[in-house]
This record gives structure tokens, sequence and C-alpha cells, in this order.
């Protein structure tokens, strides 16, 4: 009870302090003079201008059927925010770089027909930063920086010839999974963050170059994380063009042939015989010809009657039994990822390792053979290939190509050659032939990787999935390639599966929502597809072109190679543009502009 009377006590002291409030107002504003009182409303209403208050009253231009910017006061704020933007633009205009080869390219696409008010908004430089970002920002080719690699002779995974376009993704092809070559497998990451920031270059890069995180990354929100830019900007920058259903005119060819000197070699510089030939090829030295004359050739192993043959003996032999053929065959490297060129089609003069199998009186009867192994003359490979291969003519003891003796590079005085499978079992400079009863599992593709048998046909991932097979493959289209605006230009590539047959080729040109597919009809296994496909842009833009293949077994391209092309109306002269003479690397762009603004 005594709680309840404190509770009642103090609501009615709080009605009476609210009703006092309440009753003190009035007499506060009475209080008030009328000049304060005018003041507090004229502070409260907006003054507005003669303009501003004929636009209320509807005059003309205001209304829903007679509507003009001009009648509006934001119009100077819009003409200042519009000048800022196309200043900007002005200044930050995507680079034009005249390459070594006199070619031209823009890497980031002009961003012609974005935000109308805007006009050629600089949202690919200003805001992604894309002309500083990228491999290619500062190495104009990735091919030169691989052959001017510091303490290293790393090889290169491309023919020079064949202009294929070196990006990251061959970099990850051989630096992910790759046992039995690279030691540590998922390492690119590792290697190029302490490349770029470790002992030698941390300072070029940070200093000179400004580098940081994404130079060469980008930040998703996709749950995918930091990924590397080459692999996203593409649909991540404005002013690309998308066609759907792109319409060109395709055509293969299967003769033609590249020359000898400029086939694919990936030679091992720490064997004896590889540093021979390798050393002689770099003095532009013939090797001699008492080597071909002297040249021994072996078949033993699981055959009737071995025996050993001068080489030159041999193609007489076979010559004057007419077995000798020569055909156009290709050479595609295990190694050979998507968008490389790692790959040869050249006419091979040889002698069909079934015939020399039988001369030597032919396989033993009741032995349990399964292969014939190619041993080199230093003793560094002994790889087997397949008896189907032997038995069905697809493999050879060539001495010829192009109808000419054999480069240093290429092998002389002769080399093994397998067709439709990879090139690893091509020994250069065999001279045995050895037939075997240990001949891998031709289907264990890990065991082939770790113990350098047999002949994989293709690349695989940790999951043992295909990573290059179907391989489909656009070359000579650096990044960002200048071509002419409403002229047809062509595209050039090949497309290959090993020992499997390609069925059909699709290309598109809206990032793979629509395809246009091209059936190949008959093929030969055993040579490269080379395709030509031409296209017109009808509009000034970039556009980013995507291929992928079918083989016929159902096996589709597991990558896909992005090519991107600036059509323009107008392509610059050679002096409007930033000249590359050294493509391995650039001048820092970032550095030399700051610097030409002090001054």
């Amino acid at each position: 009870m005594h709680a309840q009377r404190k509770l009642l006590a103090a609501t009615v002291c709080a009605v009476i302090g609210i009703v006092g409030i309440a009753g003190c107002a009035p007499k506060a504003n009475e209080s008030a003079t009328p000049s304060a009182q005018d003041q507090a409303q004229a502070e409260e209403a907006p003054e507005y201008t003669d303009e501003q208050n004929a636009i209320i009253a509807g005059e003309e231009g205001t209304t829903y059927d007679n509507i003009s910017l001009d009648a509006y006061p934001g119009k100077d704020y819009l003409d200042t925010l519009h000048e800022m933007w196309d200043s900007k633009a002005s200044e930050y205009v995507p680079e034009i770089r005249t390459l070594p080869d006199g070619q031209m390219v823009q890497r980031t696409p002009s961003e012609l027909t974005e935000r109308a008010r805007q006009g050629m908004t600089p949202y690919n430089i200003y805001r992604l930063n894309n002309d500083n970002r990228g491999c290619n920002s500062c190495h104009a080719d990735l091919n030169k920086v691989l052959e001017n690699l510091s303490q290293t002779m790393h090889p290169s995974p491309n023919s020079e010839i064949l202009n294929a376009e070196m990006t990251v993704d061959q970099c990850l092809f051989c630096h992910t999974y790759s046992p039995g070559y690279i030691p540590t497998q998922y390492e690119f990451g590792t290697l190029m963050h302490n490349v770029h920031y470790g002992i030698e270059f941390a300072d070029e890069f940070e200093d000179e170059y400004n580098g940081n995180c994404y130079s060469c990354h980008d930040a998703t929100n996709d749950g995918l994380g930091m990924m590397l830019w080459d692999q996203t900007k593409f649909e991540r920058l404005r002013g690309v063009t998308k066609v759907e259903n792109v319409e060109g005119e395709f055509s293969i060819d299967q003769d033609t042939i590249i020359e000898q000197e400029d086939m694919f070699n990936m030679d091992a510089w720490n064997r004896l015989y590889d540093r021979m030939r390798s050393g002689a090829e770099y003095a532009d030295t013939p090797m001699p010809d008492s080597l071909f004359d002297s040249w021994p050739i072996t078949v033993d192993g699981e055959v009737n009657e071995p025996y050993t043959a001068m080489l030159p003996d041999l193609v007489k032999e076979a010559e004057e039994a007419g077995v000798v053929v020569t055909k156009v065959s290709k050479e595609v490297c295990n190694w050979n990822g998507t968008g490389a060129g790692s790959v040869s089609n050249v006419e091979i003069t040889g002698i069909p390792v079934s015939w020399l199998i039988e001369k030597a009186g032919g396989y033993k009867e009741g032995v349990d053979i399964n292969g014939v192994r190619v041993m080199r003359a230093d003793g560094s490979s002994k790889r087997a290939m397949p008896l189907e291969k032997v038995d069905g003519g697809e493999a050879f003891l060539v001495y010829e190509t192009n109808g000419e003796r054999l480069t240093a590079a290429n092998g002389f005085p002769c080399t093994n050659w397998c067709e439709g499978v990879d090139p690893e079992v091509n020994s250069k400079q065999m001279n045995e032939y050895k037939v075997v009863t240990d001949a891998p599992d031709f289907n264990d593709h890990v065991y082939e990787f770790e113990h350098h048998d047999g002949n994989p046909n293709g690349w695989i991932d940790a999951e043992g999935n295909w990573t290059n097979k179907p391989n489909a493959t656009i070359l000579d289209v650096p990044e960002g390639l200048i071509i002419q605006n409403g002229e047809p230009y062509t595209f050039h590539g090949y497309v290959d599966a090993y020992d499997e047959k390609i069925v059909s080729v699709e290309f598109s040109m809206d990032f793979g929502a629509t395809w246009t597919k091209y059936e190949l009809g008959d093929t030969d296994v055993n040579k490269l597809i080379w395709f030509d496909y031409t296209w017109t842009p009808e509009a000034e833009s970039a556009y980013c072109l995507q291929i992928r293949a079918t083989t016929e077994t159902g096996l589709v391209s597991p990558y896909i190679q992005t090519v991107m092309v600036n059509a323009k109306d107008t392509v610059p002269e050679t002096d409007q543009t930033t000249v590359i003479e050294t493509a391995s690397l650039v001048s820092p762009k970032v550095v030399a502009d700051a610097v030409e603004g002090e001054e």
C-alpha cells in the first residue's frame, strides 16, 4: 500500500508538470516581438529567383508536352559536371601502342556508346586503371620475357613464326599441375609474387611501375575472391560490343606446312646431345655429313633376328624396296596450352618402323609384347610407343623434313616420328628400337607423366580431366589489335585433339551466350587443322571473339580462348601512338607521365 501511494503521488506530479509547461508556452510566444516572428518565418520560407518562379508557374519548356533542359537552372550544374567528365575523358584516354612488328594495339576499349550525356567516359581507365594492369601493361610480349628471363633458360611454348600471343594462361598451364616435370605443384602464385616483390625486382615493381596487388589481381564479389585481372577483365571492361550468333566465312586446310627452321622445339638443355645440337643451331653451324654416314640404328628386344645397320644403308635399302614414306604430318606438344603455338605441320620422309622390325624377323611368338621403346643415343630417353601405332604404319624413322636433311634442332641425323600422339616419344638422335614387354599402360597418364614414359596425348589436371584436348587456338592477335572498321578481317588459327578427330568448331562474340557452329566433315587426324574465319565489324567498337572445338567422342574444349580487337573508322598514324621498341619490359607509363606533368 505504501508503494502504491508513492506511485500515485509521482503520477500526479507529472501531470501537474506537463500542464504547467503547456500553460507557459503561449506566454512565451506572446512575449516575442513581431519583428522576431517575421524574421523566423522569413528564414523558413525559401526565396526563389524570377527564373525559378517562372518554372513553378509552368512557363514554356517546363510542361510534359514541352520540356526543355534549357529551362531549368540546374543545367549550369549539369554542364559543369559534363565538362568535368569530358576533361577526364580527354585526360584518361586509352593508350595505343605500336609493337615492334608494326601491329597497333589498344588494350583498353574506347567507351564510345556509354552514358550519352557524358560522351567518352573514362571508366575503364579512370576507375579500373586497365592500361596499368595485367601482364601486358609492363610486358608487351611475354614470349620476349621468357627469352630474357634472368638466371634461367626458360623454353618458349610458341613457334615464333606462328605469332601466338603468350598469356598468363599458358604460364598457369605448366605451373599448376605438372607431376614429373615441375617439382612443386600449384606454385605459380608463390613464384610470381616473389618475382615481383622479391630480392631483385621489388623496388622496380613498386617504385618505378607503381605496382601493387591490383596490378595483377581483380577483387571479385562473386565468392571467388582475388582472381587474375587478365582472366576476368574482358567482361569487366565497358565499350565491348556483343554480337549474337556472329556470322563469318569459315574454311580449313590441312596441307599448309611450315619451314623446318620454324618448327616448334623444346630441347632439354641438361642433356649432352641437346647441348651439342642446340649449340650448333645457335652458332648457325651445319651438322657434319660424317655424322649421318656413321650413324648406327639397332633393332632388338623381342625380335627374332636383332641387327645393327648404318643409317645410309637402311635408307638405300628402304628406297629400293619402295617402302619410304613422304607425307604431311603434325607434331603437337603435350604441353600445348590453349592459345599457344607449340605445333608444327611439315612434310616428313622416313622409313616405317614396322618395316625395320620385319627386317629383324618380326616379333617373337609366345611373348606378351606391348610396345616399342625408342632409345636416344645419349641414353636420356627410352619412351615407349603403342604397338598399334607401329603395326598401323604410323611410326617412322625420319631423316628428312620438307625434302631436306634434318637441322640440328630437329634431331640430325634422324628422329623417331609417331603420328597422332604427342611428340615426347619422337626422340631426336635416336639409335635403337627395342621391342619390349614392359611398356606402360598408355591410359595411365599420371604414371606416364611421372615416369617420362609413353605418350599421354594431352595434359590433365589433378582430377584427371583433359586441360588441352581439344585445343582451339586463334593466332597472331595481340591483345587489343586495331583493325579497320567496315572491312573484312581474317582470324587464323588451328584446332587439334592429338589422337581424336575434330568434328566441329564454334565461334562466339557475346562471351558464350550464343555460338555459331561449323561442321568439319572428314579430316586426317595425323595432320594439323588450320582454319580461317573472316568477319566484318559493322560499328566502331571493341569486340571479343571466343572459339571452342568438339571431338568425335564428344570432348569439348576445356579452356576457351578470348581475343579482343578494336575496330576503328580511322587507324592512327604511328607517330600518334606509343612506339614499343623493347617488348620484354616497356617503360613505366605512370611514372613517365608524372614526370612530364612536373616539368
